[in-house]
């Protein structure tokens, strides 16, 4: 789920337009960066599990997660500037990364309250 997001995210991201509105510190625009970045890092996150058949990842592990999150963010938004009517935008670096940033937090905190739940049934 998390490489198909990535794909998603990248042909959303990468599309040509001349048609976006200008981009404002505070606008829908930001709060859909937000969100789906968010997304994102909690996907990566679940994956991360997966593959390491274990419920909770260390804090390097989440540093990994965001890191990760973060570097994909950049990459998009380098890559915006060679798209045509599109360019790169500090503003939705800054939403893309506080998205990620959210997402891991919540990820963290959902998965050590759900190994709590379970250490407590056992």
């Amino acid at each position: 789920p998390a490489i198909l997001w990535a794909f998603i995210l990248a042909f959303l991201m990468l599309l040509p337009s001349d048609s976006f509105p200008e981009s404002k510190l505070f606008s829908y625009d930001k709060i859909a960066h937000i969100g789906v970045f968010f997304i994102l890092a909690t996907l990566v996150g679940w994956a991360s599990i997966a593959i390491q058949k274990r419920v909770l990842l260390t804090k390097k592990e989440l540093m990994i997660v965001l890191t990760i999150t973060l570097l994909y963010s950049s990459t998009l938004e380098f890559l915006q500037q060679l798209v045509p009517g599109r360019m790169t935008d500090l503003y939705d670096f800054i939403a893309n990364s506080v998205g990620g940033l959210l997402g891991v937090i919540v990820f963290s905190i959902f998965t050590r309250k759900k190994f709590a739940k379970l250490k407590l049934m056992l």
